[in-house]
């Protein structure tokens, strides 16, 4: 009787693991199927003529574990990271992410009941951890952009207040180019028309572009939001603050780049031993070593 009801949990086990894998990966083929492989406008459009719910199962699933577990919606400062994101365009929500790392979480924990393997198990730990860094590595990518782009900004606005343009116009036209700092400065520009409130301050009143720049808690981002806010107070005399911006950036981005060219040898000593060196070392000695290994 101990043998048949060992036997029956067993496959009751089983069925259940089988179930939650496939569940699994259901939802993940759902979500490659209309967020990855298709841009975001064209996997909305094709899924709302075929009646599939906005969100996504992904989506409904990171609900779920956000309710139940409202901390992972802050896991490793997951809204922030979005939000860098969002300025290159790949919008998506703290829901689908929770909701894959879920998933991730659950058919690895499946694959271990399954086969009994607790390998499984660390991999499931790894898939739920892995979105959420794969999140923060895009974002800081994202930051890097941002900061790469500052010199040529302040040479622009620079160039147009030089021209005679107002500090705001230069701001307009500086938003029509592309990349995520353009991104931020239309940000600012809308909430500004949305709201009514001034770009650059007035008095004490803070302008809409350094509020927005402290949104996303970038300390080279808001020191130069800064800056373009104090050379536009300044009026006629804001041209030459800003002009010594610009060279100020670009000597800085420059001096940056000559020292991580001087690094780069070090970062790629060891791709090139993992890479190289290893596989042709063992493309030379392992035919050598052929004859060892059956004698022994």
């Amino acid at each position: 009787m101990d043998v048949l009801q060992g036997m029956v949990t067993r496959q009751a086990l089983i069925l259940l693991a089988a179930l939650t894998g496939g569940m699994a990966v259901a939802l993940l083929a759902a979500q490659v199927e209309w967020r990855v492989f298709l841009a975001p406008p064209a996997g909305r459009a094709v899924a709302r003529y075929r009646g599939i719910p906005q969100g996504g199962a992904l989506e409904k699933v990171g609900d779920a574990a956000l309710k139940r577990f409202p901390g992972l919606g802050t896991f490793l400062d997951l809204p922030r990271h979005l939000r860098w994101l969002a300025l290159t365009g790949r919008e998506t929500s703290p829901a689908a992410v929770v909701g894959l790392a879920v998933s991730l979480l659950l058919g690895g924990l499946a694959l271990w009941v399954l086969l009994n393997d607790e390998l499984y198990m660390g991999v499931g730990l790894v898939g739920f951890v892995l979105p959420f860094v794969w999140v923060r590595s895009q974002a800081n990518e994202v930051k890097r952009q941002v900061e790469r782009s500052l010199p040529e900004l302040a040479a622009i606005l620079a160039a147009e207040m030089a021209a005679g343009n107002p500090p705001d116009r230069a701001l307009e036209r500086a938003a029509s180019w592309r990349g995520p700092l353009a991104a931020v400065v239309r940000e600012a520009l809308q909430t500004a028309r949305r709201t009514g409130r001034p770009v650059f301050g007035r008095g004490a009143a803070e302008g809409v572009l350094v509020r927005t720049a402290r949104r996303y808690g970038l300390p080279s981002l808001y020191a130069f939001a800064t800056q373009v806010d104090m050379a536009a107070r300044r009026g006629a005399a804001g041209q030459q603050l800003m002009l010594e911006l610009a060279n100020t950036l670009i000597a800085a981005y420059r001096e940056r780049a000559l020292k991580e060219a001087e690094a780069l040898d070090n970062k790629l000593a060891v791709p090139a031993v993992v890479g190289f060196f290893f596989p042709f070392l063992l493309l030379i000695l392992g035919p050598l070593l052929i004859p060892f290994t059956e004698a022994l």
